[in-house]
This record gives structure tokens, sequence and C-alpha cells, in this order.
């Protein structure tokens, strides 16, 4: 497609305007309009090529992961085992962005391959954004350019589309941003909803320090403790003070206020309407975990989960340790 500097189209409607009659005036100026039209669905169309150009290597690693999978689904089927059939089905169903089925068991070959694409995953998707960055600077550019001269030629439907469209990049890269600084999940991310990435996400990972009983809160994409109906230590404060580790990147140090600690955004989005069900799945450490309020608008949309290092049967371990649980909705 042969392209034409802004000022062409300035030249050629002058022109117009000057030699030809009113009636010709008025179809050159239509015809400007159209090109000026055209020109911002050209700088749309090229910023969404680049863009799929720097997510490519994120989709070329689901497509490697979900191979994976299907290797795991057929060695548990030769083995017979159906709960490992169910965890990869699961599995699969996340990165594929659906509704599992059934929520399954976490096996060790599953946990080991699927941490490695989550780790891949993460820095892929960082390098991305970094990559983005720029071209987001040069797009906002070309379309306040754009915006401007629209403005002075009296285009102003022109003008505004033109405004919407650089009001919609400018709050991709505040989300953007956003998000490296409290990262969600690997699968996550503003700048490829396609994919089934938001700036909202639809998953959490939490590592925590367990001692006796506690509550995990989440409401408007913010976590916090409530340790009031708690036993024992709260939660990362057994014999230290210990981080809370949020999706395998942030380092989360609860700020607490008596039994209960400060909100801390994370980033993920309840849906508005209708109830939600929040799936668990216990990845790694001892102790066990349970939705015991899934959100809704009767509770504000607010869920909880207990945190409990016991044993299945209810009788408590000795001391505290590590606990690595999974949310997914």
């Amino acid at each position: 497609m042969q392209r034409f500097p802004s000022s062409f189209f300035v030249i050629g409607m002058t022109g117009a305007m000057l030699f030809s009659s009113p009636g010709r005036a008025q179809v050159a100026t239509d015809s400007a309009e159209e090109s000026r039209a055209a020109t911002l669905n050209e700088l749309k169309f090229e910023f969404h090529i680049t863009r799929a150009e720097l997510i490519a290597p994120l989709k070329e690693l689901d497509k490697l992961y979900l191979a994976q999978l299907e290797k795991l689904e057929q060695q548990a089927q030769d083995r017979g085992a159906l709960e490992e059939i169910i965890a990869v089905r699961a599995e699969r169903a996340r990165v594929e962005r659906h509704p599992p089925e059934r929520e399954g068991a976490d096996y060790p070959e599953l946990v080991k391959v699927r941490d490695i694409y989550e780790k891949s995953k993460a820095e892929r998707t960082d390098l991305m954004h970094q990559r983005l960055f720029p071209v987001i600077e040069r797009y906002k550019g070309q379309l306040e350019t754009l915006r401007t001269e629209q403005t002075k030629r009296n285009l102003l439907d022109d003008a505004i589309l033109t405004n919407k469209q650089l009001s919609e990049v400018s709050a991709l890269e505040t989300a953007i941003r956003e998000a490296r600084v409290n990262p969600g999940p690997a699968d996550a991310s503003p700048a490829y909803p396609e994919l089934g990435g938001t700036a909202a996400a639809t998953a959490l990972k939490v590592k925590v320090q367990v001692d006796g009983i506690s509550h995990l809160f989440l409401k408007d994409g913010e976590v916090w403790f409530d340790h009031s109906k708690g036993r024992a230590s709260p939660p990362g404060r057994h014999q230290g003070n210990f981080p809370t580790l949020l999706n395998d990147k942030t380092n989360w140090m609860p700020l607490w206020n008596g039994s209960i600690t400060k909100p801390f955004a994370v980033g993920f989005k309840f849906p508005d309407e209708g109830d939600t069900k929040i799936h668990l799945r216990i990845s790694a450490g001892r102790g066990t975990a349970e939705v015991i309020q899934q959100p809704s608008a009767r509770n504000d949309h607010t869920a909880i989960v207990e945190l409990r290092d016991q044993r299945e049967d209810g009788t408590a371990f000795f001391g505290s340790d590590w606990l690595e649980l999974r949310l997914s909705w």
C-alpha cells in the first residue's frame, strides 16, 4: 500500500478549493476527509501488526506447552491414572482460557512442566512489555499529530475518533506499567487481551507461611489477611516476619493493623454479574486450604480462603511451614 505524508492531503485539498468549482471543492474535501480516516486506520493497523509480532513468542510458548500437556495426558492414560488425566485437562483448559470441567490433583510431573512454562512465560511477557513501550510512545506521537491536524482542518468527528484511540492506548500503557509493578499470573497481560490476558487476571498463586489457622480475603483486585478468628501465629509471623509470595514474583510484606492486614493490590478481577466459582489447588508445601466463601453479589464479591497448617484429619502439625496454592476462576 502506497503511503503519503500528511502534507500531501493538505496540499491536495487546498489546490482543489482554489481551482475547482464549489461542487468539486466539496467532493475534494470529502475525499480528503476519507483519506484522513484511512490514515487513522492505517496507524491502528501498523500498531496492531507490530504488537502481534511482539506477542508471537508468547503464543508459540503456549503451543509448546499444550503439546507437552498432551504428552503428559497420554502417559497418564497409559498408566491408567484417572486423577492425573483430570489434572492435565484442567491445566489445558486454563491455558486455552475456558473453565475446566473438573479440577484434578497436581502431581510431580505436571508441577515440573508448569513451573518451567510459567517461568518462561513471565520472562517473555516482561521482555514483550519492555519492547512494546517505545512502540506505544511512537504510536501516541503519531496519534497526537493526526489529532492536531484534524482539529485544525475542522474535522472534529475524525479528531474525536483519533482522541478516543489515543486515550485507549494511553490506558493500555498505564495498565502495562501497573502489571510490571504488581505482576499477575504468567498467562495475563493487558498487552494481549485476544490471548486471554487482561489487566485484571483470573488466577492467583500464593505461597505463604502458615501456623495454625488463618484466613485470606480477596475482593476488588486486593488481598488481605484476617487473623481475628485464627489460631497460633498470623501468616508469615511465626519465628520471624516473612513475606507472602504472589504469582512467583511479588514479595508481599503484609502491614498488620491488629489482627487484620492492609489490603494489597494484586490486579485480579471477579465477574461483576452472577456468582463466581473459585477453584483451589494445593501445588506444594504442608497443610490444607479451602475456599469457605465464594464471591457473589450477596457478599459484595468477597472471597475467603481458609489456610490450615493441619493434616486432613484436622490434627495440627508442630510449628509452621510453607503452603503453596493456586486459585483460578
